[in-house]
């Protein structure tokens, strides 16, 4: 699957649905944004539904990329979030490297569910989008 199979109207369909989560992050996370490195927010309703989204760079003012520091890119937005527990998000990690990193992506899965739960934000799925592959991070998650 890829975003060019969504359907015209999926930005009405719940992102709670796998196949449908992963294809929104085939579409919002672009190949640019996988060689660059970027933490794409995505915004949902009550009802899973997409909202909008927010890109963030993972590189620093000199070019240099950070993959290891990702406390400092997650709490902002969690917290900015804590007083609506209506929102939902799904997060993804457009990133250079190997398909598979379990090192970094475990790490960003583990960190985002327990930042999201400690502030009561509610958590859909956290993906990692790399140049040829999308694949979901299982973590203790709030849904």
């Amino acid at each position: 699957m890829s975003f060019l199979n969504l359907p015209p109207d999926w930005s009405e369909s719940p992102l709670s649905d796998p196949t449908l989560a992963r294809d929104v992050v085939d579409l919002c996370v672009s190949a640019g944004d996988r060689r660059l490195g970027l933490f794409k927010v995505i915004f949902c309703d009550e009802e899973d539904r997409f909202r909008g989204g927010v890109d963030i760079s993972l590189r620093d003012r000199h070019g240099q990329l950070h993959l290891t520091d990702c406390r400092t890119v997650i709490e902002p937005v969690v917290a900015a979030l804590s007083d609506h527990p209506d929102i939902g998000l799904l997060l993804a990690l457009g990133r250079p490297g190997p398909e598979l990193w379990p090192a970094i992506d475990n790490q960003w899965a583990e960190l985002v569910a327990a930042i999201c739960n400690e502030a009561g934000v509610r958590l859909l799925a956290f993906y990692v989008a790399t140049a040829d592959h999308i694949h979901r991070v299982e973590a203790p998650i709030n849904v």
